[in-house]
């Protein structure tokens, strides 16, 4: 039967969004509080996640997701009110409601029931509080965050609505029926103080109990200054659960209230209390935490959701805008050329440097708003190292640095899965268990450090670990036993080379697969996709001391820079990223090896190739082009070269790249195509496809050209 939640149509992608941050820092508080000792902020950060989340799945009717936040809300308002003080037994059932949450979130976007178990994690999560709160379960400390909660108005001030009590006393209705009064405060800091009492009187007026309220719902709507509300009702505090829970639920209400009205009538002694501690604002904020609050509520109130898709389309105009820009500034360089120094060229030339410095400051801002931290992909890791970790009984802390790193969403999206190879293999092979550890002189717990930054127009990620390293020698005989070198292959491999037999498509030296690794995919999986992204791997690994996997990657993808190469009858676009050098060559400083052409750069054999040739073309010689020389363009892969003939360098350009499409298949050492200014089509090489389809030469001869 599917499922129906109340929420407007195209809502729930607003909903499943906003429930998945809360999810993510309720998630990411919980393996902190793990590792150390109670933390009040650290505390009410969680709580106030797991409150607002309550809120919203309330609001939406979604009872099951309600009922199971509630229940995690309970035992963690029992760690900040210090009647639980070690969470970690607590923390993998904790954290198994996370992983539940997260699929009932997904059960709004597709109106189906995606999991069976939160009723039966709801009680759980229930007996488990009950049990830790039992008298002689925990120690009767005070709270962690060194404030008394739930201490009454005299001793603390949190609602500070004693003068509203006062009032609704002195105006109070006769009745013999049951009543209760609720106290409601607001976050003192809110813009929206107005809105919430407004909204607070309205839900009270709903239930059908309310009686009275100060202030009234006039009041509030000529915008009277307070940041509280006290409402008489109907019924005893047992009875008014569920109106408690909706009040709760309201946006920025820090507290909730609730005592008999001979209770609160009552002068001096402690009162009957039922209360909902909702964040450090209900126990008051200094001025300046509270400045600080506002601040944060402004800059949230000055940002907006968008669809990515919107993103795209936007970037995609930005690419045609990128390719008018070309033209302009081809097209003032030949009035230029045709009419000389005349003021029409002049002032061709002046629009298209005004035309070009305004689109090229439009591409940066449009590139910036698709720019995202890469947290968001680093922040899944805490919590796989931490379970990988207990499940191959190792003891392992994660450093994370550089998470302000950011890059583009498209190179984000395909980023996450190589980065959670390598964490799996630095868990399962790199690191030793506690006891071969301590064996070598090293500490029980292993380090796996995880750290992004920019360089050179590129991010580098880096997955490192403090393990036992890499042994080259074992590489190569591994490489020998599994077919992929000859024994004499692997001889002249140097130790730089035998590391990265690491990456070879089925090679593993784990001596037994496990859910973890061992299957010999991985490795390769990570190099692929990397090379696809324009990026490359390097792997550098000390025996006994640890290993190092460098990602470097492209900031975007959708516009690029290239050097544009004319072959042929084609022109051709090779990405930057991949380009060493350009170099014109007397023919007579080529040599072959047994057939092939090669050329000596500063010590170093380069094979040499006509890009057409490489490209799959029928085969032609090589050509001297003007004044007798050869043009070549030096490109590199990993540790592979290639120099490319080409007939003319065409120059330097920001090209966007766009797919060939299904319709013209895969073509080899092609990466897509992109549009030139003149409105022709250019290939965009895939530098990685042509030297990875590449055979190495031989031998050496002397080298034949085309007349």
């Amino acid at each position: 039967m599917p499922l129906a939640f109340d929420l407007q149509p195209g809502d729930e992608r607003l909903f499943t969004d906003e429930s998945v941050e809360q999810i993510e820092r309720i998630e990411e508080g919980l393996l902190e509080l793990e590792r150390g000792a109670l933390d009040a902020t650290l505390l009410n950060e969680v709580f106030r996640a797991a409150h607002t989340l309550k809120g919203s799945a309330a609001t939406i009717g979604h009872a099951r997701m309600t009922g199971l936040t509630h229940a995690m809300e309970d035992i963690l308002g029992a760690m900040r009110s210090g009647r639980l003080t070690d969470p970690r037994p607590l923390t993998d059932l904790l954290l198994s409601t996370v992983d539940v949450l997260r699929a009932l979130v997904d059960e709004v976007c597709l109106g189906e029931v995606r999991t069976e178990s939160a009723e039966s994690l709801t009680e759980a999560l229930r007996e488990a509080f009950a049990a830790a709160t039992s008298p002689g379960a925990g120690s009767g400390s005070p709270p962690a965050s060194g404030v008394a909660v739930g201490t009454s108005d005299a001793a603390g001030g949190a609602l500070g609505t004693d003068r509203l009590l006062a009032r609704l006393l002195a105006e109070l209705p006769p009745g013999d029926a049951p009543r209760s009064i609720i106290r409601c405060s607001v976050d003192p800091a809110s813009e929206w103080g107005s809105v919430r009492l407004l909204q607070l009187a309205i839900e009270a007026e709903a239930s059908g109990r309310l009686s009275l309220s100060v202030p009234s719902r006039d009041e509030i709507e000529s915008e009277i200054e307070s940041s509280g509300i006290v409402l008489l009702v109907e019924g005893l505090p047992h009875e008014l659960d569920e109106l408690r829970t909706t009040l709760a639920s309201v946006d920025e209400v820090t507290e909730v209230d609730i005592r008999p009205l001979e209770a609160a009538s009552a002068e001096g002694g402690p009162a009957e209390r039922r209360q909902v501690d909702l964040g450090p604002e209900a126990r008051g904020l200094l001025g300046a935490d509270r400045a600080i609050t506002g601040e944060r509520l402004k800059a949230a109130q000055q940002t907006i959701r968008m669809d990515v898709s919107r993103l795209d389309e936007l970037m995609d105009l930005v690419g045609e805008l990128i390719v008018q820009r070309t033209r302009v500034q081809q097209h003032a360089h030949d009035v230029a050329l045709r009419v000389g120094d005349d003021p029409l060229a002049r002032e061709a030339e002046a629009v298209a440097v005004q035309f070009t410095r305004i689109t090229s400051q439009l591409q940066d801002r449009v590139t910036g708003l698709r720019m995202l931290p890469i947290d968001s992909v680093f922040s899944r890791f805490p919590r796989v190292v931490r379970d990988i970790a207990s499940r191959l009984g190792k003891s392992v802390r994660l450093d994370i640095e550089g998470k302000e790193t950011e890059l583009d969403r498209s190179v984000l999206e395909e980023v996450g899965d190589p980065l959670g190879h390598l964490v799996r293999n630095a868990l399962d092979h790199g690191l030793e268990t506690p006891e071969e550890r301590r064996a070598a002189g090293k500490s029980a717990e292993g380090r796996v450090r995880l750290t992004a930054r920019h360089a050179d127009g590129q991010i580098l990620i880096t997955v490192e670990d403090d393990g036992r390293g890499m042994d080259a020698g074992h590489l190569r005989t591994v490489a020998v036993s599994k077919g992929v070198l000859t024994q004499d292959a692997a001889a002249a491999l140097s130790d730089a080379d035998a590391l990265r037999l690491i990456f070879a498509p089925g090679f593993s030296t784990a001596a037994r697969i496990t859910d973890v690794s061992g299957r010999g995919v991985g490795m390769d999986v990570v190099r692929t996709n990397i090379e696809r992204l324009g990026g490359r791997v390097e792997v550098r690994s000390t025996l006994g001391r640890g290993t190092q996997v460098e990602l470097s990657l492209p900031l975007t993808l959708a516009i690029i820079g290239a050097l544009m190469v004319r072959s042929g009858e084609r022109v051709c676009a090779l990405p930057l990223t991949g380009v060493v050098e350009t170099l014109r060559i007397d023919p007579a400083a080529l040599s072959t090896v047994a057939g092939h052409h090669v050329i000596t750069l500063r010590g170093r054999v380069v094979p040499v190739e006509v890009l057409d040739n490489a490209l799959g073309d029928p085969r032609r010689p090589i050509r001297a082009g003007t004044r007798g020389l050869i043009n070549l363009v030096v490109v590199r892969s990993r540790s592979s070269e290639l120099a490319l003939v080409v007939d003319e360098f065409v120059g330097q350009h920001e090209i966007v790249l766009k797919s060939m499409g299904a319709f013209a298949g895969r073509l080899n050492g092609v990466a897509g195509a992109t549009i030139m200014a003149d409105g022709r089509v250019a290939l965009v090489a895939d530098i990685g496809a042509l030297l990875r389809q590449r055979s190495d030469p031989p031998t050496a001869r002397q080298p034949t050209f085309a007349a």
